[in-house]
């Protein structure tokens, strides 16, 4: 089983921002979903092909770890994958593993990688604690007289307006700095009676489903009320706005656990386990096929067809017919959604005139 360091590099984020979480997440068993299975499994795969051994490779996982392991062959110099260090002389317990490292003697440059192979949340790559901790620690454990680090993420299933692979450089020296503020932040996380602190963060938090502070907030936005009736605080209202992703992860870390509960014998009071309300399927499909032919139903009443995606073809077919399918296809938005000012995407502007428009 791979350790976790309570103040590891993959959760910096979350412990520099909110230094209480780290005691509050004592004995939590760590959350896991589909999701999270599918980045392991994917990860293990890519190290896999880097290092040369034979491997089955999921069908839909070849197209998008193929952008990952290209870039790393392509990059010139010694290369290490998964390789782990430890901080120790800095602070005790921190430790991490950066998914390639690769020093290139004749630039002085290191270059550390990390695949995120996430779809649902895109993560940008400059001042990236997690990459900057990723880099100082492949600087200090290589002791390659290297000048500049070149922190680079590959997110091959997002579709982020600067591409699947995203780098930002930092010279050496200056993770030096960054190094201090490490010990600062982990040392904050000590005392017991650390500060919690809600933020983004609270979503890949293994203790957001009892976090009290989390509860507070929530309660606190809950007394609010937005309605074109009423007047009311813009501020409050993109507040809030930001910090329902992490109230609905609350939500779902609570149901989780709750559900986790039950499953041991300890069912919340007023509630109970109780079967999901059964759908019907065909216990022989080929024989249901035949009842239904016999039954003077034509085949394209019993069998469903339409025809597949473009990503589908492209994955069937090859990086090839990308091109050859280009004058095919057309990429349609389903509307608008919110986003935050630093999502790259250009701002609709939307007209409060054109809503009271008459339509003759």
């Amino acid at each position: 089983m791979t350790a976790h360091s309570k103040v590891g590099a993959s959760s910096m984020h979350r412990w520099s921002n909110c230094p209480g979480s780290v005691r509050l997440s004592e004995g939590v068993p760590k959350r896991t979903s589909s999701h999270a299975e599918e980045g392991t499994l994917a990860h293990e795969v890519a190290a896999a092909l880097l290092e040369g051994h034979s491997v089955d490779v999921p069908e839909d996982m070849v197209e998008h770890l193929d952008v990952y392991t290209t870039f790393i062959r392509g990059l010139e110099g010694e290369r290490r994958i998964e390789h782990r260090f430890n901080l120790d002389n800095l602070y005790k317990g921190a430790f991490g593993t950066a998914d390639a490292v690769v020093y290139n003697p004749a630039t002085k440059t290191l270059h550390v990688v990390d695949l995120k192979y996430g779809v649902g949340v895109g993560v940008e790559v400059a001042n990236n604690p997690q990459l900057m901790f990723y880099g100082l620690g492949a600087l200090l454990s290589t002791g390659y007289p290297c000048e500049t680090v070149d922190l680079v993420i590959v997110q091959p299933r997002f579709p982020h307006p600067d591409g699947p692979v995203r780098r930002w450089s930092i010279e050496a020296v200056d993770l030096f700095d960054f190094a201090a503020d490490l010990v600062k932040f982990a040392k904050a996380t000590e005392p017991p009676d650390a500060p919690l602190t809600p933020g983004d963060w609270c979503r890949w938090c293994p203790a957001s489903g009892v976090c009290p502070a989390i509860r507070s907030k929530a309660q606190e936005l809950a007394k609010v009320e937005f309605s074109p009736r009423f007047t009311y605080d813009p501020k409050v209202l993109a507040e809030t706005l930001h910090f329902l992703p992490i109230l609905e992860t609350w939500a779902k870390a609570t149901r989780e656990f709750a559900y986790g509960e039950a499953e041991h014998g300890r069912t919340p009071p007023g509630w109970k386990l109780v079967e999901k309300r059964p759908t019907r399927k065909w216990i022989d499909e080929n024989q249901a096929a035949g009842q239904l032919a016999a039954m003077d139903c034509r085949e394209d009443e019993i069998f469903e067809k339409k025809i597949i995606s473009p990503a589908k073809a492209e994955k069937l077919l090859g990086k090839p017919a990308k091109l050859a399918l280009a004058d095919l296809t057309v990429a349609e938005s389903s509307g608008y959604t919110l986003a935050p000012e630093a999502d790259k995407r250009p701002a609709v502007r939307k007209d409060p005139k054109s809503e009271f428009e008459v339509v003759q």
